[in-house]
């Protein structure tokens, strides 16, 4: 009995040690990619177990499910390759004054594990398993919202005198939201709204405010 407790302790230990290095490696984004990967292999294997349960299992299908996820791999490698270039080139460029870490290729990675996750219920669902409908509801609406994410606003960095990280939302951006949005906005900042507040001076005061930039974005 000891020993079997040593070897789980010992295996635990090195799980969390190979995952600890992991995380020091490739940070959040890495396991970002893990969960995109496993996704992908359980989407294929469960949806060629759906065709097996419906008699329509063939190694053409098979085959076309692959060329499919390497389909996905080309994406993103592309959204990888575009977020390596637009760093470099805002960190390059003269003049601009910002700072860009990964954006792209997160945003991508995330829409890929909904889409998968929601093909993975669906496919559980031809092989006879009883689905949620709140849960099927659920993954479109991260999916959705991913969606949502690759438009939203972005924040302008800069610094501040002592090299601090500052940011601001840009004036251009507001100026596409409606006025109820822009109130909206400006109330969850902690601002306060003047009764028939003009929509110019709503956008001003919105993009003079400062805003918190992670540690990480210098």
């Amino acid at each position: 009995m000891e020993n079997s407790n040593n070897t789980f302790l010992a295996a635990k230990a090195a799980i969390a040690a190979v995952c600890g290095a992991f995380t020091a490696a490739f940070g959040w984004l890495g396991w970002l990619v893990v969960a995109w990967a496993v996704c992908m292999v359980l989407d294929w294997l469960s949806g060629s177990a759906a065709a097996a349960s419906r008699g329509e299992w063939s190694s053409a299908v098979a085959r076309a499910g692959i060329w499919h996820k390497a389909g996905m791999l080309v994406v993103v490698v592309v959204a990888a390759l575009t977020d390596a270039v637009l760093s470099i080139a805002v960190a390059n460029l003269p003049g601009l004054g910002l700072t860009y870490s990964s954006l792209i290729l997160p945003v991508v990675l995330v829409w890929y594990i909904f889409t998968e996750l929601g093909s993975i219920a669906e496919n559980a669902a031809e092989m006879g398993a009883n689905v949620p409908e709140w849960l099927l509801k659920l993954l479109a609406a991260g999916k959705s919202a991913a969606d949502k994410s690759a438009g939203g606003i972005t924040v302008g960095t800069g610094k501040n005198a002592d090299g601090s990280p500052i940011g601001h939302l840009e004036a251009t951006q507001l100026d596409e939201l409606k006025m109820e949005d822009l109130e909206q906005l400006a109330i969850d900042m902690g601002l306060t709204v003047q009764d028939g507040a003009k929509r110019a001076d709503l956008i001003a005061q919105i993009s003079a405010e400062p805003v918190k930039v992670p540690n990480g974005r210098k």
